[in-house]
């Protein structure tokens, strides 16, 4: 049987729209991405991002805590962060169209802090793929010891 989560049309219904001028579609970098479907000019904020801000030890307990009881939407609940230092993450409870942002080594936009904001780095064309370094983030030493070994 087909995840929920695999098929475009629930994920698009599902994702919280916070991210104007973009759509999930197929990425060639990674499952889906999140796609320009208006010019992005440089230095323009393409987002802020909001949430709350709790420690990444909650975060994990919290998370754990929920672990099973969401059916094949679990990943669509309490998953989506960005870290404000090593101990202290900016937490979504539900997905959002940022989460559809895939890394890439030469990346098209990236975060910046007061407010929380993505910004674009260079102008992005339509139909082009929105990226961003993961590693620009100021994450746990220990985060890069998991699976994410496509971050290296």
């Amino acid at each position: 049987m087909l995840q929920k989560t695999n098929n475009i049309d629930f994920v698009k219904s599902i994702v919280i729209d916070n991210i104007p001028n973009t759509e999930i579609k197929e990425s060639s970098i990674h499952g889906f991405g999140l796609f320009a479907i208006k010019v992005i000019s440089a230095q323009s904020t393409v987002c802020v991002l909001d949430g709350q801000v709790i420690g990444w030890d909650k975060y994990e307990s919290n998370h754990l805590s929920l672990k099973g009881d969401t059916g094949d939407l679990e990943e669509y609940f309490f998953m989506e962060w960005n870290a404000l230092d090593t101990k202290t993450l900016l937490v979504r409870p539900f997905r959002t169209k940022y989460s559809y942002i895939n890394h890439s080594k030469t990346p098209n936009v990236k975060v910046l802090s007061f407010p929380h904001r993505i910004i674009a780095l260079k102008d992005i064309e339509i139909g082009e793929e929105l990226t961003i370094d993961y590693n620009d983030e100021p994450l746990r030493d220990d985060y890069f010891t998991s699976e994410k070994e496509f971050l290296k």
